[in-house]
């Protein structure tokens, strides 16, 4: 079955029924996450129904803060883990003031009343004041509660708060690990101000919102471009040799010869090199990118014998 994608506001209804639905914010889509869906995919076979998957477009906390939204997945990513695992349909909530002030017997009614079963994470709350457990949910007649206890790798929780914590560190493989897959920035090329190509080495900048990004520096990372492979040479940062740019995400595309200008590109990261440098000069720069790109080209025939 196709996935099938529904957004839905607070005073909508699932009417799909019997489904076995896996609810949560799932940011990141970490180990976790994947674990807690499988779970809810095997129910799903046992009792021969739909596998739902229940998200939001946005994290509660950030809403009440009026933060800016950042996030480890965007919708996009989530459906395309979604497909690889097998769910049948994505019901994306949209956040709003009436969702966060929902009574959660009314969440219930509402998107849980005629499910089979819903699994959840041992600590997912939902409904005005995250008043809504798991014990409520097992209050149900109507469907079966599963939770899913916690995952820990090396005594502590795997979570998104963790691989955030790991990225702003610049613990690249520890996030990584976390995540079961290399950290995803996808954005579309922009214009930059062309100080790469100036230099000899053009970059493709992309707009990276609203992904968190790493800590600022220098990155090994891969370049997923229409469904092809090629390493990169990833800088998050502002550019302190020019007085402070705005951030920005710029890459160094090894092996290709077209303009990536206006194309989406997928920057997922391996290592993280360095941390950026204040130059003296622009000759000085250029020579450390050149440096860095040989140690690059080594390690690319060393580790991965391209």
């Amino acid at each position: 079955m196709v996935l099938r994608i529904k957004y839905i506001e607070y005073n909508d209804f699932i009417t799909e029924k019997n489904l076995v639905l896996c609810l949560g914010f799932f940011d990141g889509m970490h180990l976790a996450h994947i674990s807690l869906i499988e779970e809810a995919k095997r129910l799903a076979q046992t009792k021969g129904l739909s596998l739902a998957v229940f998200t939001f477009t946005m994290n509660i906390k950030t809403f009440l803060k009026r933060e800016r939204h950042r996030c480890l997945t965007t919708i996009e990513d989530k459906a395309n883990i979604c497909k690889t695992l097998g769910v049948d349909y994505l019901y994306v909530m949209r956040v709003s003031s009436h969702l966060i002030h929902m009574d959660p017997k009314e969440f219930i009614d509402r998107f849980l009343q005629d499910s089979n079963a819903v699994v959840i994470g041992y600590d997912f709350n939902f409904g005005y004041k995250g008043e809504g457990n798991r014990n409520l949910l097992k209050k149900s007649k109507t469907f079966q509660t599963v939770t899913v206890p916690e995952m820990k790798y090396m005594d502590l929780k795997v979570g998104s708060t963790r691989i955030r914590a790991n990225l702003h560190d610049g613990n690249i493989e520890m996030a990584n690990y976390l995540l079961g897959r290399l950290y995803s920035v996808k954005g579309r090329v922009i214009s930059g101000r062309g100080i790469g190509k100036r230099l000899g080495y053009p970059t493709a900048n992309i707009d990276y919102m609203p992904y968190y990004l790493p800590k600022s520096g220098v990155y090994l990372t891969k370049v997923v471009y229409k469904n092809q492979n090629y390493f990169g040479l990833t800088n998050i940062g502002n550019k302190p040799t020019y007085f402070k740019l705005p951030l920005t995400v710029e890459t160094y595309v090894f092996n290709i010869n077209e303009s990536l200008y206006n194309q989406e590109i997928d920057i997922r990261f391996i290592e993280y090199l360095r941390p950026e440098i204040k130059f003296n000069s622009e000759s000085e720069l250029s020579a450390q990118i050149l440096k860095d790109i040989e140690y690059v080209e080594g390690k690319i025939k060393e580790d991965y014998h391209e």
